[in-house]
């Protein structure tokens, strides 16, 4: 059986080329350093391991059937922060281009770029007469086109409808460029926001790599332009993802969705997400020491929580992932989680840092305008975490990460697990709530993806792999009494659910 993926990203990494020398979409990546005395520090190999292909095409066509098509113009200070690398100013990586970063750094072509990218996609072609069919309708999907793979569009984060953020007439570009494009083409779900301050809600922090004040969250729930903008994707029947919105955010927007009888406009979504393995009521027992005020944010060091479901796994509790309540109401609402496949979103330490710290660890930013909302009233006053239930670095001092096979799918189906725990903790039938989960991968939003499911093509070993350990790993979290038949739940899992859920939604 097929593969179905909520978030991939096939047409982003062609953006940061020049466009007259920009690689197909269906082309497979691989990025090089051009600098030797680089290599032999290792750090293309790094590199590789971000830029290299992850969901072309070519490798999405040989396996996966549907996919969330994401359009995404990278934001400013994305680009601005290439930009002001010198590795980057030099022109010592193959595939990344100055003159288009610094275009991007203008920050003022978002709507410019998403249809450049729609466009490429819809151009491309195969060389081995596979297709890209984008979705509108039920009767546009055929299951036994076997090389064709079948999307449908999402745009991650409202700011790709600006023009000039900053020109005296912007919300009127804006509402011009968003009624044009959402009038042209079926758009399936939206972000309201991505990784970069924006004017309809504030965003979790989440980035890495990158200057770490250029994507401070400085704002307080959603705004009052971005509950407009609730409205009108209600009005188009373009669903709302919730990942990237801060805590504060999300659950604004859960009360603007809800009626007084506690039903919901839509299904909620999260398109690729993790899980903090905690309530919101606990949302601060891990911290690895006091919060520190660095200005217009405090800055927060989070220990990882060790998991109650498989031994040897923790959880990622920084904010942009989803807490209990959150994957509860999601649930009650009749939507879908998809799950990352980006390692740090879903719990697993990086690498380097398992030999050189004392713990593994998450940094993040809260705003000080929601810092009350989320830390209390007296943040720099709140205790470090002092228990035994966090990850330590001597935890897996004999465990060779990249030699180990089998540890990140079972950080992946951490948490799924997680996920059936809180349906069965609410009162909700696990079952159904194994249909409410799917993949989510991520795939090309510059990840580093878990070791044993790299790029799409490996997919069906993937899969092979998690069906035999499953029975093993349902015991060890005690679910194996629910009723889940192991064949089933993986052919849901990494397929029907997102196929069944994407379909019903079509007219």
């Amino acid at each position: 059986m097929p593969f179905f993926d909520f978030h991939c990203h096939p047409g982003l990494k062609p953006q940061f080329s020049a466009l007259d020398h920009a690689p197909s979409p269906w082309d497979n990546i691989t990025a090089t350093l051009e600098v030797p005395i680089l290599k032999t520090l290792g750090i293309n190999l790094l590199f590789n391991e971000v830029l290299n292909s992850q969901s072309s095409l070519t490798q999405l066509s040989k396996e996966v059937k549907m996919i969330g098509l994401v359009l995404h113009a990278p934001e400013q200070n994305m680009a601005k922060s290439l930009a002001e690398r010198k590795i980057i100013r030099s022109s010592s990586i193959s595939l990344l281009n100055l003159d288009r970063i610094e275009f991007i750094a203008e920050g003022t072509h978002y709507f410019t770029i998403i249809q450049q990218e729609l466009q490429r996609l819809r151009s491309s072609t195969s060389q081995d007469g596979a297709s890209l069919k984008i979705i509108s309708k039920r009767s546009d999907f055929d299951e036994q086109k076997t090389q064709t793979v079948f999307g449908i569009i999402t745009v991650e984060g409202l700011h790709c409808f600006f023009s000039d953020p900053a020109a005296p007439d912007a919300k009127q570009q804006f509402e011009v460029n968003f009624e044009t494009f959402t009038n042209q083409q079926k758009v399936f779900a939206a972000n309201l926001c991505h990784l970069q301050q924006n004017p309809f809600c504030n965003h979790a922090f989440g980035i890495q790599f990158f200057k770490n004040e250029y994507f401070y969250p400085v704002g307080n729930g959603i705004t009052e332009w971005g509950r407009e903008m609730i409205e009108r994707l209600k009005v188009k029947d373009i669903l709302i993802d919730v990942k990237h919105m801060s805590l504060k955010s999300r659950r604004d927007f859960y009360d603007l969705m809800r009626d007084d009888n506690g039903k919901y406009a839509q299904p909620l979504i999260c398109t690729h997400a993790g899980v903090t393995g905690l309530s919101i009521n606990d949302r601060v027992k891990f911290l690895a020491e006091k919060p520190k005020d660095v200005g217009a944010v405090y800055e927060v060091i989070w220990l990882k929580p060790r998991s109650k479901h498989l031994r040897n796994t923790y959880f990622n509790c920084s904010s942009i992932n989803l807490y209990d309540e959150d994957i509860e109401v999601i649930l009650r609402s009749g939507g879908l989680i998809g799950l990352s496949f980006d390692q740090r979103i879903i719990g697993f330490a990086n690498e380097n840092m398992l030999r050189s710290a004392t713990f593994p660890h998450e940094a993040e930013f809260i705003s000080k305008s929601e810092a009350r909302f989320f830390l209390g009233p007296s943040p720099s006053t709140l205790p470090s975490y002092s228990g035994n239930d966090a990850w330590k670095s001597e935890d897996f001092e004999n465990l060779d990460p990249s030699l180990n096979e089998i540890l990140h799918l079972e950080f992946f189906f951490n948490q799924a697990f997680h996920i059936l725990d809180v349906a069965r903790l609410n009162g909700m039938s696990v079952k159904q709530a194994s249909k409410q989960i799917c993949l989510g991968t991520d795939f090309d939003g510059l990840i580093n993806a878990i070791d044993n499911c790299k790029t799409a093509t490996d997919l069906p070993s993937f899969k092979q792999t998690a069906t035999s350990r499953l029975p093993q790993l349902l015991k060890e979290a005690k679910l194996d009494n629910e009723g889940l038949n192991v064949q089933e739940f993986v052919e849901d899992l990494f397929y029907r659910n997102g196929r069944n859920f994407v379909l019903s939604r079509l007219k």
